[in-house]
């Protein structure tokens, strides 16, 4: 299990936030390290050199499925023995958690077009993560992974069951753009399933803004969003 923190400042003041906050955690400042912005993010990464970023010759190739919740209440201990469970009996998964709240909480949820604000707890991502030698089991890992998900459907949120948009899932619905019959009520429609998730009641404003920016939806893929059609701009 591995805890990392970024605080945008210098460590004396980390410090001072931490022993205000977590005292008992008694950080000191041999344990926090100031960086520059590119070096936090290959830091993040578990990487401490950011001439990693120039050599393709360490990536190994590898596949992946990732899935994600939002958190607005606290899980029940129960609830985290399952999880763990499901996690023990599969040494390829993990999950990541990110705290939200702070200065996230105090911008209004229709402000931007990301919405988790004000009591968001944080989110859960839950992976796996296979290399090629393995793809013959893939079936298997993203079965397993839907299994957590689904587990995880009572203590999370929900109507909707919202998702951060980084976190791309196809499972929760594509849109065909070679379908030349459908109307672009229709396509709303469909990408509505993913849309609220991810903006929630942004959604429909996102909507009128693809009209009035790409009403040709040049810019598209499989969970953009759609033009609104000219009779639902009235």
């Amino acid at each position: 299990m591995t805890f990392m923190g970024l605080y945008l400042g210098p460590k004396s003041s980390a410090l001072e936030s931490m022993d205000r906050s977590f005292p008992e955690l008694g950080l000191t400042k041999e344990e926090c390290n100031e960086m520059r912005w590119i070096e936090t993010a290959v830091y993040l990464w578990g990487v401490d050199n950011i001439d990693y970023l120039k050599d393709r010759s360490t990536f190994v190739k590898t596949f992946s499925k990732s899935k994600a919740d939002v958190v607005r209440d606290p899980i029940s201990m129960d609830g985290i023995k399952g999880i763990l469970e499901m996690y023990a009996k599969q040494p390829k998964g993990s999950f990541r958690l990110e705290l939200f709240g702070g200065m996230m909480s105090r911008i209004r949820s229709d402000a931007t077009p990301f919405p988790h604000r004000a009591g968001t707890v944080y989110s859960i991502e839950y992976f796996v993560d296979w290399e090629e030698v393995d793809d013959d089991k893939s079936g298997e890992y993203v079965d397993w992974l839907r299994g957590v998900y689904e587990y995880m459907t009572p203590f999370v949120s929900n109507s909707p069951r919202a998702v951060y948009v980084n976190n791309v899932d196809l499972d929760l619905g594509v849109i065909d753009w070679s379908n030349r019959s459908m109307s672009g009520v229709d396509a709303v429609e469909v990408a509505r399933s993913w849309g609220e998730k991810y903006f929630m009641g942004n959604y429909d404003r996102l909507v009128r803004a693809k009209r009035m920016i790409d009403p040709s939806n040049v810019f598209s893929h499989k969970q953009s969003i759609p033009p609104a059609s000219s009779e639902m701009m009235l």
